[in-house]
């Protein structure tokens, strides 16, 4: 596997399934080592966590030739940020992207969904977003 991300280490959340998957498979296909976070809950963020989707990901990856790390942590959470970051880190010795993916699906009538529904899912990608840039930016200021 060769291409644009030759040497590159990306972390892509949400990557079990949908769209994070392709994002991870593709990142692999152009070099990169990939860090598949998915905490494998469903789409809807209901549900036990698996950590089948990001390890059959993994697989794949490993499979194709590629460099890949399963890792489960919740990205709703600043101290689980740093964990995604400290395991690209740990396995790969560096971070140079981060592909925001990771969500859940609301796909209901606004006035049908609950109030958990509802504040769930916009503070899920503020903090997704914030937490994972602050630990990624701490790291490259310690470089």
């Amino acid at each position: 596997m060769a291409g644009c991300l030759d040497g590159k280490v990306v972390v892509v959340t949400g990557a079990g399934r949908g769209i994070g998957r392709g994002m991870a498979m593709l990142a692999a296909k152009e070099g990169a080592s990939v860090v598949v976070n998915d905490l494998g809950a469903s789409v809807d963020g209901e549900g036990a966590a698996s950590q089948q989707p990001a390890d059959d990901v993994v697989e794949e990856i490993r499979k194709a030739g590629g460099k890949a790390v399963a890792n489960f942590e919740s990205v709703a959470e600043p101290k689980s940020a740093e964990k995604i970051v400290q395991c690209a880190m740990d396995n790969f010795k560096r971070i140079d992207g981060v592909i925001n993916n990771a969500g859940i699906l609301r796909d209901r009538i606004f006035h049908r969904m609950s109030v958990p529904s509802t504040s769930a899912a916009p503070l899920l990608i503020i903090s997704r977003s914030r937490s994972r840039a602050r630990s990624c930016t701490s790291r490259r200021r310690r470089a």
